[in-house]
């Protein structure tokens, strides 16, 4: 019965050592791990890569270039002009509305006092005692009788337009004055207690 089962352990034990060598043989000694497939960025077929790179470059220009675009759009009226070493600032429109007043009040006067009506003007704008701009200036109460009594029209002229524009480049006949009143119509004992710095046709112009 022993001798009958010795060759059949034999032969399987043998067939089992082939196996195992044959495993061996067949399976690798050493995996490769999968390598990440990098991904390319998708490029428009019609443009170079160079050509892409240096249209993203140029996105921070045209913004820019539409803030600028903008910022240039504003009326010429509202763009303030500095006169009196940046003390004051004055826009087209207020340029237009002080040559009116120099028109009302100094119709007939000489050129050098029509000078000095809008340099009393820019004068009070650069105090601290009064509005900050021309416009409001004008329309204080009680500030100027033609725009009290409503005769504050859109009349001007050539002088009065010129006479503005010597007084924002700094001409002052009125020598610093903040007012001027006419002595022969003045009815206020306040304005004729101001102190006098210069007569000019028919006013007086004083601080």
């Amino acid at each position: 019965m022993l001798s009958r089962e010795a060759p059949t352990r034999f032969f399987f034990f043998l067939n089992s050592f082939g196996l195992m060598l044959l495993c061996l043989f067949v399976t690798p000694t050493s995996a490769m791990a999968p390598q990440p497939v990098p991904i390319l960025p998708v490029l428009d077929s019609t443009t170079s890569p160079s050509e892409q790179v240096s249209k993203k470059e140029k996105k921070p220009t045209l913004s820019a270039t539409a803030v600028k675009r903008e910022s240039v759009q504003v009326s010429r009226d509202s763009r303030p002009r500095v006169v009196r070493n940046g003390k004051v600032k004055v826009s087209e429109r207020d340029m237009e509305l002080l040559a009116r007043l120099v028109y009302a009040e100094g119709r007939g006067e000489p050129y050098e006092g029509q000078v000095a009506i809008a340099a009393v003007v820019l004068n009070r704008v650069a105090s601290d005692d009064f509005p900050n701009t021309v416009r409001e200036v004008i329309y204080a109460p009680n500030a100027f009788s033609p725009v009290h009594d409503g005769n504050l029209t859109h009349k001007l002229n050539e002088s009065t337009r010129k006479a503005v524009q010597d007084a924002m480049n700094g001409k002052d006949p009125s020598n610093g004055s903040l007012y001027f009143f006419n002595p022969d119509t003045a009815k206020s004992k306040w304005i004729w207690s101001r102190p006098v710095t210069v007569e000019i046709g028919n006013h007086r112009f004083a601080r």
